[in-house]
């Protein structure tokens, strides 16, 4: 059954004791020893911690941003590379001597039968 308080008195909560014993900050400031003083000697290594994260941070950043860029430009290459080779492909088959007279038929030139003359100059 539920125990009948009076108004001025609250229940306390089951939790309070607890978070009183297990409060985080003064448990860490009681293991690093921390007084009412500036901590000046620890401010400086966690500068540097600081400092040292951020270059971290900084250079995984770049280093992302650079293989993406170098990733794009060997799909750019693979992909110049194909229609570099189609287009030669292209161009070996319609300079062949069989494709350029068909061509040239077309506009009404036709292929010479007869030999070459020889011309001789006479000195």
């Amino acid at each position: 059954m539920a125990v009948n308080t009076p108004r001025g008195q609250r229940k306390e909560s089951p939790f309070t004791h607890l978070t009183n014993r297990l409060n985080f900050f003064e448990w860490l400031a009681e293991k690093l020893e921390m007084t009412e003083d500036f901590p000046t000697e620890m401010l400086k290594k966690a500068l540097f911690a600081f400092l040292l994260v951020f270059i971290y941070i900084f250079f995984q950043h770049n280093i992302e941003t650079l293989f993406r860029d170098l990733t794009k430009a060997e799909t750019q290459i693979k992909e110049k590379r194909a229609s570099y080779i189609s287009h030669k492909s292209a161009v070996m088959v319609k300079s062949k001597h069989s494709q350029v007279s068909e061509s040239l038929e077309g506009r009404g030139l036709h292929r010479n039968v007869e030999p070459p003359v020889k011309i001789i100059a006479k000195n």
